[in-house]
């Protein structure tokens, strides 16, 4: 996904921080929330797994101009408040997403539109098969934010790998 680091970054000059997270999550924003504790600066934590989707998007939809928010967690979850946060009109300066934990790459087949789904192992370059119609798929490095997924390119069979193309 664009816009999500793997580390969260102190944004200085905000009215208000919200931190938001899953129990991992919330620990990555533990430096955020000393430095926000150490200079007395108003914020409050979201509990993704205390609290329902529907109680975190009231919570978030209720913030008010100059709020700053910090997503912590694991991908789908993380995927999920991203879509919220974006709905509500959070724009990239005014939020941070941090993924936690294993990140899993999902690809965009371009024969039949099913999103495969592997291992962060799978680097650019790559070849796997769709789990759908099982054409061979070459990772490439077009992200598309709609689909949450790479592209996955028709792999170019090298001589003498067999094949038709």
């Amino acid at each position: 996904m664009n816009g999500i680091t793997n580390e969260p970054v102190f944004q200085p000059g905000k009215r208000h921080y919200v931190l938001c997270g899953d129990e991992e999550g919330l620990d990555s924003l533990n430096p955020i929330k000393l430095i926000l504790s150490n200079e007395k600066m108003s914020f409050e934590e979201i509990h993704l797994l205390s609290e329902c989707s529907s109680e975190v998007d009231i919570k978030l939809e209720m913030q008010k101009m100059g709020t700053f928010l910090y997503v912590a967690a694991e991908g789908k979850k993380l995927r999920k408040v991203v879509s919220t946060a974006k709905k509500l009109g959070y724009s990239p300066e005014e939020a941070q997403y941090i993924r936690v934990g294993e990140e899993e790459k999902r690809i965009f087949c371009c024969r039949c539109h099913v999103i495969s789904r592997v291992n962060n192992t799978l680097n650019i370059g790559e070849h796997i098969n769709c789990t759908a119609c099982s054409l061979k798929l070459e990772l490439s490095n077009h992200y598309s934010p709609i689909k949450d997924a790479y592209l996955g390119y028709v792999a170019q069979i090298q001589e003498g790998q067999g094949g038709f193309w």
